[in-house]
């Protein structure tokens, strides 16, 4: 299994740059969770932690329930605006894929609900 997000501001003023990279996923015998943000252009938090096998399933449970798998598998979209970021939510379970790409814009918009809802899902992950 492996699942990344990745969200950035875009080119805004430096006092209101952030980015995010979300990272879970697992090897032969761990699970593992990485987190980095970056706030106001500063490293606020980097850190890697082992996850328990109870956390993963459950929240291995609530993916698939929000439906995660069910995306296709979306390249980087082709039109490029610049201060623009494209944003995106990359999920693999065995011969699963799924990825989809966004602007901060978009999830505001009704027909983004579902993957708003996976997006703020990763965003509360903690080890």
């Amino acid at each position: 299994m492996d699942l990344f997000w990745e969200e950035s501001s875009g080119a805004v003023a430096p006092e209101y740059r952030y980015a995010k990279q979300f990272h879970l996923w697992t090897d032969s015998k761990t699970i593992h969770l990485s987190r980095k943000i970056m706030k106001n252009g500063k490293l606020q938090l980097e850190e890697t932690k082992d996850i328990s096998p109870v956390q993963y399933e459950k929240w291995m449970n609530r993916f698939l329930d929000m439906g995660i798998s069910q995306f296709p598998y979306e390249e980087i979209p082709e039109e490029q605006i610049t201060g623009i970021s494209y944003n995106f939510v990359e999920f693999q379970f065995g011969s699963t894929k799924s990825k989809f790409y966004y602007r901060l814009e978009e999830i505001q918009q009704p027909e983004w609900v579902q993957k708003k809802e996976i997006i703020k899902f990763i965003e509360r992950m903690k080890p």
